[in-house]
């Protein structure tokens, strides 16, 4: 990785070289070194005159001077906004050969705090736009001297600079050549100076809102919220750059204060950044750098305190009173950097220190210290910060896919340990299930055969054996006996919580004996809801409790007829069976200790049911009432 910034460094010096002193293909353009300057002092700003001769210039006082020129700036000097001076500086074109196309003047840069004209034979061919600071130094001028393709060239030009006595100017070598010649050394230096760093900061903002949106759902990670703020301040920063022209949203005060304010919270930002990145932060010293930068921005102000200096003239000296601050963030990151060993601290370490040297080339560029032909590298600063960035938040975005993907690995893996286990213990738990479901089956049927056919038998067997039924008697009995065998199988069946299929069934066991008793049997049964309680067990009690109805009318009234019907309301649904036998009396057979009543009773109440007669001399009605639902036991 450092073995790669290392080439993009070397490529990115190469380039500024192009762009400032690359000779050209045809080696035909005329690069201009030399010129003659007049300084005159003055008194506040004037616009530029039509011609050069209304200017009066003096014949005399003209020096030679070797360019790239540069007046350096006083930024510890008298900062009076009335102070002015109007530097003429003059370029012969006189030894110009003609050309059959359009010749063109190229100025890399310019700049100060004022304003640019530029006369061809004394006419105004050309004036700076824009306010007095934000005029467009930063951006490379091309322009055409001559009106059409064959005119001749003007045997001279002008440049007049009226600017600041204390804010000092530079002047970068010209080019005159055609547009073939020039165009693209212009564009090499837009390319350098405004686009490429432009292109950059802007998506470095870009990746900011994707980090606002990644921290808007992550909210525990304030690494992704301080990458947005950083990229943010990063591009209001970077926009004194750029910006120019008449359509200025703000003075130029604010313009400048807003980008002071934000170059002092980049900082602040970045060493959050590195801190976090290091985990070893120093206790006092992010607290320091906001109360600074908090103080600093409060006492700049604009209009807030009458007595400081215009914060344009002296923007140089608090950006000098940065370094040292800046230098000890740079230095907290190396020793972090040695003590953690860490790639990603290492790497925002360099950068830091590599920002500081850049600043320290800007700030002698910005005051007029250095060659103007140069290009401000704190562009490239913070592309190379955007970089860092980047790759940090890259990597941390990787470890976080790897981290959830293992994660995710580990809770599959622990999910079929899991699944395992479960259907494990749930193949256990089916066979114990099971065993105890046949056990309690046995247990149910053994107890009903033991209540209920055995007894029947034993009973027969008694009266048998003390002579004293017939043939038919035992017949009846062993047919009673029979359907009672029969009823238990059939309770074994499933019936899916349905009542209609017990009924069903309990008709087809007990219809041939009615028949052959000479009984008719009416059905009006109706659909009923179904009974998701109705297992084997309490499906045997209803037939229990329908078979003593059955049994009784057969064996007590003299009945013909038998109705059996079936109703829902109330939570529960009925089945009634009628017959028109004489009835009796309900309150005498209960005292009588009559069993089969008893049993009914019994066996309703076991399954959350009711046992209801009524009777008189045409019949007697049992209706047996059943819930829909019931409560698990």
């Amino acid at each position: 990785m450092q073995h790669h910034i290392r080439m993009v460094f070397l490529l990115l010096v190469l380039a500024f070289s192009a762009a400032g002193c690359a000779s050209d293909p045809d080696d035909t353009a005329v690069h201009l070194m030399r010129a003659q300057l007049l300084s005159v002092a003055g008194s506040g700003f004037t616009p530029p005159a039509p011609n050069a001769s209304d200017a009066a210039l003096p014949a005399g006082g003209w020096q030679d001077i070797v360019l790239p020129y540069t007046a350096p700036r006083d930024i510890l000097g008298p900062t009076g906004a009335g102070r002015t001076v109007t530097d003429w500086y003059r370029l012969d074109l006189a030894g110009l050969q003609p050309s059959a196309e359009a010749v063109h003047l190229y100025i890399p840069r310019w700049k100060t705090i004022g304003q640019l004209a530029i006369y061809g034979d004394g006419k105004l061919l050309y004036q700076s736009e824009g306010s007095l600071v934000y005029n467009g130094y930063n951006h490379p001028l091309l322009l055409r001297l001559d009106g059409a393709a064959g005119v001749p060239a003007p045997a001279s030009v002008l440049l007049r600079i009226n600017r600041l006595q204390a804010s000092g100017s530079a002047l970068s070598t010209a080019w005159v050549g055609t547009a073939r010649q020039l165009v693209w050394r212009y564009q090499v230096r837009a390319l350098l100076q405004n686009q490429l760093p432009f292109v950059g900061v802007s998506a470095f903002l870009a990746l900011g809102l994707f980090s606002l949106a990644t921290w808007c759902k992550r909210r525990h990670e304030s690494l992704y919220l301080l990458f947005f703020v950083t990229s943010a301040a990063a591009f209001v920063r970077m926009q004194h750059y750029y910006i120019g022209g008449n359509y200025l949203p703000l003075p130029d005060v604010w313009i400048q204060w807003i980008t002071v304010a934000s170059l002092m919270w980049l900082i602040v930002f970045v060493n959050s950044f590195m801190e976090r990145l290091h985990k070893r932060p120093l206790r006092w010293l992010t607290p320091c750098l906001v109360g600074i930068t908090t103080a600093t921005n409060v006492l700049t102000l604009p209009g807030l305190i009458e007595l400081l200096p215009d914060l344009v003239l002296i923007t140089p000296l608090l950006y000098l009173l940065m370094l040292p601050l800046a230098m000890l963030i740079s230095a907290d990151a190396l020793r972090n950097a040695l003590r953690t060993r860490s790639r990603e601290v290492w790497l925002m370490a360099g950068w830091f220190v590599a920002t500081i040297a850049l600043s320290a080339y800007d700030l002698a560029l910005q005051n007029n210290w250095v060659s103007p032909e140069g290009v401000y590298t704190n562009p490239y600063g913070i592309i190379g910060l955007f970089v860092m960035f980047g790759y940090i938040i890259f990597r941390r975005y990787v470890g976080a896919i790897g981290e959830a993907e293992q994660v995710n690995a580990n809770l599959a893996k622990s999910l079929r340990d899991r699944e395992a286990e479960l259907a494990m213990s749930y193949e256990r738990m089916r066979r114990i299930e099971h065993r105890q479901t046949l056990s309690n089956e046995r247990q149910r049927l053994t107890q009903d055969m033991h209540d209920g056919l055995g007894s029947s038998l034993v009973s027969a067997l008694r009266v048998v054996e003390g002579g004293r039924v017939s043939e038919a008697e035992v017949a009846e009995v062993l047919k009673g006996c029979i359907d009672d065998l029969k009823l238990t199988i059939d309770s074994m069946e499933p019936v899916e919580a349905d009542l209609l299929l017990l009924l069903a069934t309990l008709r087809f066991r007990l219809g041939p004996r009615l028949a052959a008793a000479g009984i008719t049997l009416r059905w009006e049964v109706v659909d009923v809801p179904a009974l998701d309680w109705l297992d084997p067990r309490n499906a045997l009690h209803i037939l229990r409790i329908l078979q003593e109805a059955f049994a009784n009318i057969l064996k007590h009234t003299r009945a013909h007829e038998i109705r059996v019907s079936t109703g829902a309301g109330d939570g529960g649904v009925t089945v009634t069976i009628t017959d028109n036998g004489p009835g009796f009396s309900l309150e005498n057979a209960l005292k009588k200790g009559g069993k089969g009543l008893q049993n009914q009773l019994r066996r309703a109440q076991s399954i959350g049911g009711e046992v209801r007669w009524d009777s008189d001399g045409t019949g007697t009605r049992m209706t047996l009432w059943l819930p829909e639902s019931r409560k698990p036991a």
